[in-house]
C-alpha cells in the first residue's frame, strides 16, 4: 500500500492531507483516471461506507498535473438545502459574487477559462440540485471535469457511473494460509488500521 501522492506544490488545491495509505484498489484508481480522461462528468457509487470519497480523493491527487488551475473538493455531506449548492462551490473556489441569483452565471465566468478537475463528494440527497449545476457548468466550461461521488447517479447527460467494488475478502469456506492473508485488500487495511 503506497501513500496517494499530494497534489503538485504550483497546482492550486484544497484537497486534505490524507494521513493513513491507500489500501489496494490500484486496478480500481487506474480505471477511475482512464474513464475520467475522457468524460467530463464520472459519478462513483455504491453503499456508504464502501469508500467512493478515498478513491476520489486518491484520483484527484493523482490528477493534479493535467489541472493546472486546480483540484477542488466540495464538501456536500452536511449540506441540508439544495439551493445553497452553487453558493458552496462558490465559496469553495473563492468566486465571489455581487448579485443574489447568479451564483451559476458568477462560477461560468470563473471556470469557463480555467482546466480544473471539481470534485463534489456525497451528492446523494441533493441529486436534483448537483444535477442541475453541474450540467449548466459542463455546457459552458469547456476544459472543467467533475468527479461526483454519490449513493446513486446524477443522471445528467454525459454522465459516466461507476460502481465503487468491495475491497477483496477471502473465502470464510475456504481461508488460505495466514501468510496468504494479507494479499486481500480487506486484510490490509485492517492491519494497517490496528497498527495506527
Amino acid at each position: 500500500a503506497s501513500r496517494s501522492p499530494a497534489p503538485r506544490a504550483d497546482a492550486p488545491h484544497n484537497l486534505p492531507v490524507q494521513l493513513t495509505s491507500f489500501v489496494g484498489r490500484q486496478r480500481e484508481k487506474a480505471e477511475v483516471r482512464r474513464l475520467l480522461e475522457s468524460a467530463r462528468l464520472l459519478t462513483l457509487t455504491g453503499p456508504g461506507g464502501c469508500g467512493k470519497t478515498r478513491l476520489a480523493l486518491a484520483v484527484a491527487a493523482d490528477m493534479s498535473p493535467s489541472n493546472p488551475d486546480g483540484v477542488w473538493l466540495v464538501e456536500l455531506a452536511s449540506l441540508g438545502d439544495p439551493t445553497l449548492v452553487p453558493a458552496v462551490v462558490a465559496a469553495t473556489l473563492g468566486v465571489q459574487t455581487t448579485l443574489a441569483g447568479r451564483t451559476v452565471e458568477a462560477l461560468v465566468a470563473y471556470l469557463a477559462p480555467r482546466r480544473l478537475l471539481l470534485v463534489l463528494d456525497n451528492c446523494e440527497h441533493l441529486l436534483d440540485a448537483c444535477a442541475t449545476l453541474v450540467d449548466a457548468l459542463l455546457r459552458r466550461c469547456p476544459n472543467l471535469r467533475v468527479l461526483a461521488t454519490s449513493r446513486e447517479a446524477l443522471r445528467t447527460p454525459g454522465e459516466v457511473v461507476w460502481l465503487v467494488p468491495s475491497l477483496t475478502l477471502p473465502d470464510p469456506r475456504r481461508l488460505p494460509p495466514l501468510d496468504a492473508l494479507v494479499r486481500y485488500e480487506a486484510v490490509q487495511l485492517f492491519l494497517e488500521r490496528a497498527a495506527a
